[in-house]
C-alpha cells in the first residue's frame, strides 16, 4: 500500500498544563504500565499536524447488521485543534485552551432497505492523550440516537458526565457520571487514535477504563469496564495490539511501523467489525472545488 508524502510545516504546540499527572497514561510509573512512545520523533509532535490540512484514512470495512456482515467504506479524519476548556469546543478567542486531536469517524453502512449512518468523534489532548470529549450519533430511517461524554470540570481525566438518548421503545434519555478510577478513561471507539501513542515493544501493557463502543441506534452500555491493552508483536510489518476485558480478547488493532502509526487493520474478536486501510493522505475536505 502506498502512503502519501506528508507536507511539513512548523508551528508551536500548546500543552495541557497539570493534566498529565492525573491521566494514568503510560509512563506515570504505575505498576504494569509501559513507558509511552514519547521520544523526540513522537508522532504527536510531528510538524505535519500544522500544515493546514487534515489526515484522511479510508478503510474497507464490514459491520454486522441484521445478522449479516455489511461491506462499506469508512472515512476517518484526524487533525489538531485548540479547544476551549469551559465548553470543550473549538476555541475562538478563549483564554483557556488545550490542544487536542480530533478523530472523526464517518460511516454509512448499507442494508437492504436503508443505510445506517454513524458519526463518532473523539477528542484527546495532545499532551498526555487525555479524553476531553466524545460524541456519537446514529441515524437511519426509523430515527436517531446520540451520546455525549464531557469532563465535569475544566481539567480532563478525572470525572465525566455521559448523556445518551435512544429513540428505541422506552429507552429515551439516560445520564450517568463516570470516574477514571485511577486509569485512563478511553472510549473503545477512540482506541484507533489513543493506541497510536502506545509503546510498541515486547513488554508494553496498560490498564484502561474502557467505555464500550456506542455505535448503535439502541441504548448502549453506559458503565465502563476494566480492560487492558497489550503489545502482541509484529504482524505483516505492522505493530499488533490486543484489547482484553478480563481474560477475554475483545479486539485486535494493527498500526503502521512508521512515524505516524496510523491504524492499518482492525478485527473484533466476535467478527462483527473489521477495518482495512485503503488510502492514507492529507487533504482539505472543507474546500469546494
Amino acid at each position: 500500500m502506498k502512503m502519501s508524502r506528508f507536507v511539513v510545516a512548523v508551528c508551536a504546540s500548546v500543552v495541557l498544563a497539570g493534566a498529565l499527572a492525573m491521566s494514568g497514561r503510560a509512563g506515570s510509573g504505575a505498576a504494569g504500565v509501559a513507558p509511552p512512545a514519547d521520544s523526540a520523533a513522537s508522532w504527536r509532535t510531528d510538524p505535519v499536524w500544522h500544515d493546514g490540512l487534515v489526515e484522511k484514512a479510508t478503510y474497507a470495512a464490514s459491520k454486522v447488521i441484521y445478522g449479516q456482515p455489511r461491506s462499506y467504506t469508512a472515512i476517518v479524519f484526524t487533525n489538531k485543534e485548540q479547544h476551549d476548556t469551559k465548553t470543550w469546543t473549538k476555541a475562538n478567542g478563549s483564554k483557556s485552551t488545550v490542544e487536542v486531536f480530533k478523530h472523526n469517524q464517518i460511516e454509512a453502512v448499507p442494508t437492504p432497505n436503508y443505510a445506517y449512518h454513524f458519526v463518532t468523534t473523539s477528542h484527546l489532548s495532545v499532551e498526555g492523550m487525555l479524553l476531553t470529549r466524545y460524541d456519537q450519533s446514529s441515524q437511519e430511517f426509523c430515527g436517531m440516537s446520540f451520546r455525549s461524554l464531557l469532563p465535569t470540570s475544566e481539567k480532563a481525566g478525572r470525572e465525566y458526565s455521559l448523556e445518551t438518548f435512544s429513540y428505541m421503545p422506552e429507552a429515551g434519555r439516560v445520564s450517568a457520571q463516570l470516574k477514571s478510577a485511577g486509569r485512563p478513561m478511553v472510549p473503545e471507539d477512540a482506541l484507533p487514535l489513543y493506541l497510536r501513542d502506545f509503546a510498541f515493544n515486547a513488554e508494553a501493557s496498560q490498564a484502561i477504563n474502557l467505555l464500550p463502543t456506542q455505535k448503535s441506534n439502541r441504548a448502549a452500555a453506559i458503565a465502563t469496564v476494566a480492560a487492558k491493552v497489550r503489545y502482541a508483536g509484529m504482524d505483516g510489518g505492522d505493530h499488533k495490539v490486543e484489547l482484553l476485558v478480563g481474560d477475554q480478547l475483545r479486539g485486535t488493532y494493527f498500526f503502521a511501523a512508521d512515524r505516524q502509526h496510523v491504524m492499518t487493520r482492525y478485527r473484533s474478536a466476535d467478527g462483527s467489525q473489521t477495518y482495512d486501510l485503503q488510502t492514507h493522505e492529507r487533504t482539505d475536505y472543507w474546500t469546494i472545488r
